[in-house]
């Protein structure tokens, strides 16, 4: 990584109702990493998506060098190596317990918002080819998943005293269910993780990038 990429611009592919782009575009905003957003969906913009990015894959960024990148963890990878270039406290640590702590918390995030997302892709099949035991498995592992996250949540974030990757991933995933699933929002089963997905919520980065843009 050189100079040019803290001064230059990036290029986010992908809206923001996909719960993987909103991550990487808020974790950006928190790094102060400035970027063009490209909002274009892999369904209503194909024609307009195909010269950019021919596998339909988002969030897609593209480095200021022309490099592009795929895959939301992969990004977030990049972005904190480049925040600690610019001498800043990495959204997931570097090294040791804590980055094992706060990766495996993340991922519990993504695996809720994983199920949340094949649950809706689901939802839009004909009705009489969906499969109900397989929407209740997918309704299962997104509750367990949430499940395990609020038992973690003892204080105000879910790891340490300050704010990391696994509460942005978290507050996102929920906001998803909420937005795009709400019958599927268990109201009132994870206080803890409410209070928190409200309060990132009514921040200043994640109003920046509103899931129904």
């Amino acid at each position: 990584m050189n100079d040019s990429a803290l001064g230059e611009s990036h290029r986010l592919l992908g809206l923001y109702d996909s719960p993987f782009v909103r991550r990487v575009a808020i974790s950006m905003l928190l790094y102060e990493i400035p970027f063009e957003h490209l909002s274009l969906s892999v369904f209503r913009h194909m024609e307009a998506m195909r010269p950019i990015n021919p596998l339909f894959k988002v969030p897609m960024l593209t480095l200021p060098d022309g490099e592009t990148l795929y895959e939301s963890a992969y990004l977030l990878d990049y972005l904190d190596e480049l925040a600690v270039e610019r001498g800043l406290l990495p959204l997931t640590p570097c090294a040791g317990a804590a980055r094992r702590q706060v990766l495996q918390l993340t991922t519990l995030a993504m695996i809720a918002v994983e199920k949340a997302v094949a649950m809706e892709y689901e939802r839009k099949r004909p009705v009489d080819r969906q499969w109900p035991d397989w929407s209740s498995r997918l309704r299962d592992q997104m509750r367990q998943a949430f499940a395990m996250l609020e038992e973690r949540l003892t204080g105000e974030f879910l790891f340490g005293d300050g704010l990391t990757q696994a509460d942005i991933s978290t507050a996102v995933a929920i906001g998803f269910v909420r937005h795009v699933l709400p019958h599927e929002w268990p109201s009132g089963h994870f206080p803890a993780l409410e209070r928190l997905a409200d309060r990132l919520e009514a921040s200043e980065a994640f109003k920046r990038v509103p899931i129904d843009e």
